[in-house]
């Protein structure tokens, strides 16, 4: 059972948990096909997850360590200045901008932005060896299908 207060805080585990699911359940990309890990150093962990035929990618910023801020478009090709906070374990960002130059997060922040694309890193020569496929689908948005 779940504590009222956990339901009721705006910035509570149980929210977080909440807001991570309810992700999960509406965006493919999250769960199914392509993960590819984009940058990696002592504090933090980014990788995206994108599937084909979809141009929405979900770049993924964990910070295990010391607050820290990364330049991810120098390591990303094509990835644009700007991608939108979806979702953040400090629920003051979600809905922000960030400038993927310069990415800062807190001590044990998770984020996941939002970006477009017509060029996936799945596709780039460089990123091979870092692309893992998992249930492989294709998104056909002529007629909303996946397949």
């Amino acid at each position: 059972k779940v504590d009222p207060a956990q339901k009721q805080a705006s910035n509570s585990t149980y929210r977080l948990y909440r807001e991570l699911s309810l992700l999960r359940q509406m965006e493919l990309p999250i769960h199914r096909g392509w993960m590819c890990y984009v940058w990696n150093d002592t504090d933090v962990f980014a990788y995206v997850r994108e599937l084909d035929g979809l141009n929405r990618v979900f770049l993924i910023v964990l910070n295990f360590g010391k607050t820290s801020t990364v330049n991810l478009a120098s390591q990303v090709p094509d990835l644009p200045p700007e991608a939108n906070v979806r979702l953040s374990t400090n629920f003051e960002r979600n809905g922000d901008k960030v400038q993927t130059s310069q990415i800062t997060t807190d001590s044990e922040e998770g984020l996941v932005l939002e970006y477009t694309t017509s060029n996936p890193v799945h596709n780039r020569e460089e990123f091979k060896d870092r692309c893992y496929i998992s249930q492989k689908a294709c998104y056909f948005s002529a007629l909303d299908i996946l397949y």
